[in-house]
């Protein structure tokens, strides 16, 4: 069932054992989860089934070049799955484990413990079985047949993408009707009442925005995001002295993977597989190289992958109709997502510029002409979309994509401002910077994957040296992985939450979030988000 507060009964509300706060992937999975298994369910959502338009409830401050605190988030049922790229990997064990040269690093809990629900999340995010080999591939060849050469160093793996999901969209119809979930829609909590001793949830302030309900509460799930859900709790922390025990680790050790388009490859034999493949399962997925685990610990290197990827939209010299397409038509994307047509980079403005698009169309107007035609059939008609767009460059080179993790540090952080929103909850304020430690181990695993692939016969890594350590340090922070802030861990003096997600010492309160990773891995949040939803709801069954 779907309700709005002011139809609703205080004692209905309160007669829930389980308050789920946030209807995004994670809270979505979580009373879906809960409700199969015969559990009654609360879900409180801020939002409606479209985007609320007054962005008031996320403007805060961000420090640059992190994006502001209105972009890539959603106010709405199904949060940011309404507009995610879909893309699921799973972390790696080696991701769980403490590394001696990344401080703040290893989760309270293995691989054993988390790996075996992935196989549901990928099921909750319609993306197949989990098998994330090459194997799993309809075509099980080597994305270039030099790999071979490289003695296991270099691994080929890939990632998987969802319909993309709507989580609204999918459990939709099962949230109006199922007799276990009630859903609040249009509903902020702003604030949590703890005893006196902060080690229990007693009740929680709700607000529609016209008026206020103090409603108690049994078992609590904070799964409003990374971002959010942070800012409840430190909301909270400022009435509960108790919980100063937090400050070491609250709000901060905040991450965003950090990503980089740098240098190209070059084949002088075979080209290798660039585009989108499906699995054995029908699922598109896409190819991707890693270092071994072995490799990254002689290196002291933070985990991370590359991609091949397409020249940037905005440069004409790379002749495609269709990237050119694209790039005149680019007024209709997202503010957020526009930097991605130049590479992250600078675009040249001019007329000349301009004209050079124009000939480009005109010119491969049969590549445009065919790209229309697979965009309405893969893109608007069928169900599991082709993901983007991917072209190749005409002089055989392809650009590398770079997306690493982050070390874990105490001065990123997520802290709360004086001002207050139109609920009266305090704003935020988002400080995010790049390390040494990050940008040194960008720099080295640029050097030595060109270092590697020199042992090949047909396949080389170019670029200027001298640009590479302005280009990896001029990197930017993935805008929609807000991870680290309520972190995982063994003790209170070092985190927010144990390995099954609860607050420590408090006894009702749990967060289903990215913001308890402890370290952020090189994979997008969304499906371990989800296989963490799913570890709590089988805790609370």
């Amino acid at each position: 069932m779907i309700n709005a507060l002011k139809d609703c009964q205080l004692s209905e509300l309160e007669s829930y054992p389980v308050c789920i706060i946030g209807g995004g992937a994670a809270g979505i999975t979580l009373a879906i989860a809960l409700s199969r298994q015969g559990k009654r369910v609360l879900l409180i959502e801020g939002g409606d089934w479209k985007e609320v338009q007054n962005n008031d409830a996320y403007t805060g401050e961000a420090v640059s070049p992190h994006a502001t605190t209105t972009e890539f988030r959603y106010q709405r049922l199904g949060g940011t799955t309404h507009l995610w790229g879909g893309r699921c990997v799973p972390l790696d064990s080696y991701d769980l484990k403490q590394r001696d040269y990344v401080p703040n690093s290893g989760w309270p809990l293995s691989a054993d413990e988390l790996f075996p629900y992935y196989s549901q999340a990928l099921d909750y995010c319609d993306a197949g079985e989990n098998d994330f080999t090459v194997n799993a591939l309809r075509n099980q060849a080597a994305m270039f047949e030099d790999l071979k050469q490289l003695n296991g160093e270099i691994k080929e793996l890939i990632e998987r993408y969802s319909l993309p999901t709507d989580f609204a969209k999918k459990f939709g119809a099962e949230l109006k009707s199922s007799k276990h979930i009630l859903v609040l829609k249009g509903t902020r909590v702003t604030s949590m009442h703890m005893n006196k001793s902060g080690d229990s949830v007693e009740s929680i302030e709700l607000n529609n925005g016209e008026s206020r309900l103090n409603m108690k509460v049994n078992q609590v799930v904070i799964a409003g995001g990374g971002i959010e859900s942070t800012r409840l709790m430190l909301a909270t922390r400022k009435h509960t002295p108790a919980w100063g025990r937090f400050d070491s680790s609250l709000g901060k050790y905040y991450a965003c993977h950090y990503d980089l388009i740098f240098g190209s490859l070059r084949f002088n034999q075979n080209k290798p597989y660039f585009e989108f493949e499906k699995t054995m399962d029908g699922v598109y997925a896409r190819r991707k190289l890693q270092f071994n685990e072995a490799f990254l610990d002689q290196h002291h290197l933070l985990n991370s992958t590359f991609r091949l990827h397409f020249p940037a939209y905005a440069d004409p010299s790379h002749g495609s109709g269709v990237l050119s397409t694209i790039y005149l038509a680019k007024s209709v994307l997202a503010k957020e997502y526009q930097a991605i047509l130049n590479h992250g980079g600078q675009e040249v403005a001019g007329n000349r510029q301009y004209f050079a698009h124009v000939s480009n169309v005109v010119t491969d107007a049969h590549s445009v002409a065919k790209f229309g035609m697979d965009w309405i059939l893969k893109r608007q008609l069928a169900k599991r979309k082709l993901p983007y767009t991917l072209i190749n460059n005409k002089n055989g080179t392809y650009p590398l994509e770079f997306n690493s993790e982050q070390v874990p540090d105490k001065h990123n952080q997520i802290s709360l401002l004086d001002a207050v929103d139109r609920f009266g909850m305090p704003r935020i304020k988002v400080e995010w910077r790049m390390t040494d430690q990050d940008i040194d181990s960008g720099i080295r695993s640029f050097q030595l994957l060109k270092n590697l692939l020199e042992k090949t016969d047909h396949c080389r890594l170019e670029f200027d040296a001298k640009k590479l350590e302005e280009g990896v340090s001029s990197a930017l922070p993935v805008g929609g992985h807000h991870i680290g802030s309520t972190r995982m861990g063994t003790s209170d003096s070092n985190s927010i939450v144990n390995s099954d997600g609860r607050v420590h010492g408090v006894e009702n309160l749990f967060i289903a979030s990215s913001s308890v990773f402890t370290t952020n891995g090189h994979a997008n949040p969304t499906l371990t988000i989800v296989a963490l939803s799913l570890k709590i709801a089988n805790y609370l069954q």
